[in-house]
Formats: structure tokens, C-alpha cells, sequence
């Protein structure tokens, strides 16, 4: 079970080494390409970020349900409907 720090931990590190990242690919991007730049990883940033501070309980909601062997569902269904 993760305590309280960790998902915090988690998020810090997480954004630690990317940005590490994106200095060893502005650092190392090749001269006959168009330079690289902390902006052009923008995008991605947000996208960690959003990842980092996904919901962590869903964990503990799915510890709630029981085991197929407890009279539990065999399959639980996670995927939304697709848009009609």
C-alpha cells in the first residue's frame, strides 16, 4: 500500500528526470537537425504532469471489490462506451 508521501515522491521524481531529459536532448541534439529547445517539450511536459497527478486511490477503490473466489465479478468492465 503506498502511504501518504510517496504519490508526492512519485510526482517529483517523475518530473525530476524528465526534465534531466530534456537537458541531455537539447545538450545532444545532432548539428545538421533544427536545434532543439526546452520549449519544443512542452507538450509532453504537460502530458507528464497530468500523468504524475493521476487519481492513485484507484487502487485502493479495486481493493474493495471482491475476488472472483469471494462470489466477486469475474470481469469488471473499465473501458467507456464509445460515443454513439
Amino acid at each position: 500500500m503506498l502511504n501518504q508521501n510517496e504519490p508526492g515522491l512519485f510526482h517529483i521524481e517523475l518530473k525530476q528526470r524528465f526534465e534531466e531529459l530534456v537537458s541531455w536532448a537539447v545538450a545532444h541534439s545532432p548539428d545538421h537537425s533544427p536545434q532543439l529547445s526546452p520549449a519544443d517539450f512542452e507538450a509532453a511536459r504537460k502530458e507528464i504532469t497530468k500523468l504524475a497527478a493521476h487519481d492513485l486511490s484507484l487502487g485502493e477503490r479495486n481493493a474493495e471489490i471482491p475476488e472472483p473466489a469471494e462470489n466477486g465479478p469475474q470481469y469488471i468492465n473499465v473501458t467507456p462506451a464509445p460515443w454513439p
